[in-house]
């Protein structure tokens, strides 16, 4: 949450949305993804969606550490390697 980056949608600074890293969508999905026993293929696809166009600007540092965390680092691995990295 603290990485989320608000994103003025008129010229009144108190209007916006947040938006948050693909970092940390990448580490939601493969959560939500973990939770459901047989995967959810929609949150599969869009996480490999997510590392194949944002691939170059990803904090791989961050995901990594968080994937540790979080006891999804095999996820992250065969998700890299099936977007091509």
């Amino acid at each position: 949450m603290s990485r989320r980056q608000l994103h003025p949608v008129s010229n009144l600074q108190e209007e916006g949305i947040y938006i948050y890293s693909p970092e940390d969508i990448v580490l939601q999905k493969l959560s939500w993804y973990k939770l459901t026993r047989g995967g959810s293929q929609k949150q599969w696809r869009d996480v490999l969606g997510v590392l194949k166009v944002q691939f170059g600007r990803l904090d791989i540092a961050y995901l990594n550490q968080w994937a540790r965390v979080l006891e999804l680092t095999d996820l992250l691995e065969e998700a890299l390697l099936q977007s091509g990295h």
